[in-house]
C-alpha cells in the first residue's frame, strides 16, 4: 500500500510504437478549458512520439485526479511504456500549505493549554481523516486510469 498520492508502472505491448501511438491518440482530444458536449475522447493532453500527459476528463469537481505522465521506449518487438501518475503540484502544494497552517495554529494552542482537553483529539486528528479522504479519492482515480490505460495500450477497449 503506498501512502503518498504518486504511482509508477510499465505497460509492456508486443505492438509497434506507431500502433500505441495511434490506439492512444484514439483516445486522447487536446486540453480545452470549457467542455459544453459530453462526447468526447475519455482522455485530454498531449501526445509525442517521447511520450504524454494527459488527464481523464470528467464532468464533476475533483482535485484529486492524478495528472498522467508516460514515456514510451520503442523495443526490436515490443514497446514499452513508462507511467507515471501523481497529484497536480498546486494540489500538492496548496495541501502542504493548508497542513502547515493548522497545526501551525493548532499545536501551539494546544502547547498553551488554551484548547479544551477533549478538543485535542479532534482538533489534531482532523487533518489525517481528511488526508485520509484524499488519499481514497486519489487511488480510486489512479486505479480507473490504470486499468483503463492498459486497455488502450494492449488494444483491448
Amino acid at each position: 500500500m503506498k501512502v503518498l498520492p504518486d504511482d509508477t508502472f510499465t505497460i509492456l505491448t508486443p505492438d509497434s510504437l506507431p500502433i500505441v501511438l495511434q490506439r492512444l491518440s484514439a483516445k486522447v482530444e487536446p486540453t480545452k478549458m470549457f467542455r459544453v458536449s459530453k462526447k468526447h475522447a475519455p482522455y485530454q493532453g498531449t501526445i509525442s512520439e517521447q511520450g504524454f500527459q494527459i488527464t481523464r476528463i470528467i464532468h464533476y469537481r475533483n482535485s484529486f485526479l492524478p495528472v498522467i505522465r508516460g514515456r514510451f521506449e520503442a523495443q526490436v518487438h515490443q514497446t514499452v511504456v513508462h507511467i507515471q501518475m501523481s497529484l497536480h503540484p498546486f494540489v500538492m502544494t496548496f495541501l502542504g500549505f493548508w497542513f502547515l497552517c493548522w497545526y501551525g495554529a493548532v499545536v501551539p494552542i494546544t502547547l498553551a493549554g488554551a484548547m479544551p482537553s477533549q478538543m485535542i483529539a479532534i482538533f489534531l486528528g482532523m487533518p489525517i481523516a481528511m488526508l485520509i479522504v484524499f488519499w481514497i479519492a486519489f487511488w480510486t482515480e489512479a486505479n480507473r486510469s490504470r486499468s483503463e490505460l492498459t486497455q488502450i495500450i494492449q488494444g483491448q477497449a
